[in-house]
């Protein structure tokens, strides 16, 4: 269990740090990558939201194993929206933009590889 409830922390933590930093330079985001502002503004709120869950998640003393498998499964979708935004051309993103959207899907792998690898731990406990 120690491993997943520290896999889901760090994801509330690093999603509420990006929600955060998102709102504050959503104004200038929209410059520097291409983004339109209520779109930068929606995935900041997003991020918080997800924070949030992620933290209740993370909370009881025994993770339940359906929520924590959710959490693994929309990370993957995340991952999936995060490419699909990048190169699918739905904004007009400008190089920043693109590498910025791309690469941020980096960490939320290394998220689902803990928190499959927290579940696994569990399961095996």
């Amino acid at each position: 269990m120690k491993l997943l409830r520290f896999a889901l922390r760090l994801d509330a933590a690093a999603s509420a740090g990006l929600g955060v930093l998102t709102l504050a330079l959503s104004g200038r985001l929209d410059d520097w990558l291409g983004t339109p502002t209520a779109f930068t503004i929606s995935v900041g709120v997003f991020l918080l939201v997800w924070a949030a869950a992620l933290a209740l998640i993370a909370q009881p003393p025994r993770i339940s194993a359906a929520a924590a498998w959710t959490v693994v499964v929309l990370n993957v979708g995340w991952i999936a929206a995060s490419l699909t935004v990048a190169f699918g051309g739905a904004f007009p993103l400008n190089g920043w933009g693109v590498a910025l959207t791309a690469l941020q899907a980096a960490p939320v792998l290394l998220f689902i590889d803990l928190e499959y690898l927290g579940l696994r731990r569990a399961r095996t406990a």
